[in-house]
């Protein structure tokens, strides 16, 4: 089954860096950006990171503490140990700046499939804090339906297009409820945050791993796009209060 880089029903066109393979593992592919977003502020988002394999930019993450990052398992599953896996952090630009740490440790969620896409990266070297490196706190409960989330990343800026040079940001996702994501779907799945949007906006490949934020707190990650980025549709983000407790066990344990 492809794994499908969530255009989270706005457009978010991500779409999913990597397909399973005969084996049931996955590959990794290039990553996607946001539709129609704004320019980010250098300092604007200090928790969005680049992950990157081999210094290239292949998915978004979040920083969480000096030492650890979080982003979608599809992102690094399967990464050959000669490759360097690491973070880029304080930088909107997607080729250079900000600071770089390899990462010593990949840690996927243990029941990572099509769903439990989620993993922790444990840094080589802390970062430090500044004004454009910052962590971001991550919720233990449910998200108010209606409510407005901000997504970012360097994803493609239409489908089958280039990534962007720029970190882009849009406000135009807003969450939806449970039941209409299963309506929509056809399965309830309760770690998966339902979002939805304009025609034309969300995800796209290159934003896999990236966060969305509502009222300054992580509450998704960037999963999988069921369609063409900028298509409305159900779904695509990991719910990370489903995860908090494994997060944290991880993290503080």
């Amino acid at each position: 089954m492809a794994y499908c880089s969530f255009v989270l029903f706005v457009a978010f066109c991500l779409v999913v860096g990597a397909t399973q393979n005969g084996n049931g593992g996955a590959e990794l592919r290039p990553n996607p950006r946001i539709l129609r977003g704004q320019v980010a502020a250098l300092g604007q988002f200090p928790y969005q990171v680049s992950v990157r394999l081999n210094k290239e930019h292949i998915c978004g993450g979040a920083l969480l503490s000096r030492t650890f990052v979080v982003t979608a398992a599809h992102c690094v599953y399967n990464v050959d140990e000669r490759e360097l896996l690491g973070v880029q952090a304080g930088t909107v630009s997607r080729a250079d700046g900000g600071k770089f740490s390899a990462v010593s440790n990949v840690i996927i969620h243990p029941k990572f499939g099509f769903d439990n896409d989620i993993a922790l990266l444990e840094l080589e070297t802390p970062f430090e804090y500044s004004e454009t490196i910052q962590p971001i706190a991550f919720n233990t409960w449910q998200v108010p339906v209606g409510e407005s989330v901000v997504i970012s990343g360097w994803g493609r800026l239409q489908e089958g297009g280039g990534l962007s040079n720029r970190l882009l940001y849009s406000r135009a996702l807003y969450t939806l409820a449970d039941v209409e994501c299963a309506q929509a779907s056809g399965s309830n799945n309760s770690t998966i945050l339902c979002l939805y949007g304009p025609q034309g906006y969300g995800f796209c490949d290159g934003d896999d791993g990236g966060p969305a934020v509502y009222k300054n707190v992580l509450v998704g990650i960037a999963s999988y796009q069921v369609k063409a980025c900028g298509t409305p549709t159900k779904g695509g983000f990991t719910k990370v209060a489903a995860y908090s407790n494994w997060l944290k066990a991880i993290m503080f344990g």
